[in-house]
């Protein structure tokens, strides 16, 4: 894998080597951010979300 470098007036792409193959006047980096849950949390959500529709449930069957 190669690496990029900034020069006085561009950036340049150079290989391993360090052959240069690419010249950028204008670089722009981007990052992104991920996120995956826990297996166990997401176990926990819908346990409460379990629960917390048996309980409406209950209540609604309850009142009348």
């Amino acid at each position: 894998m190669g690496k990029i470098i900034k020069t006085d007036e561009h950036f340049e792409y150079q290989q391993e080597n360090g052959e240069t193959t690419a010249w950028f006047s204008n670089i722009e980096e981007k990052m992104e951010l991920v996120h995956q849950g826990s297996p166990v949390y997401k176990k926990i959500f819908y346990i409460l979300i379990s629960m917390g529709l048996l309980y409406l449930l209950t209540v609604f069957t309850c009142v009348n």
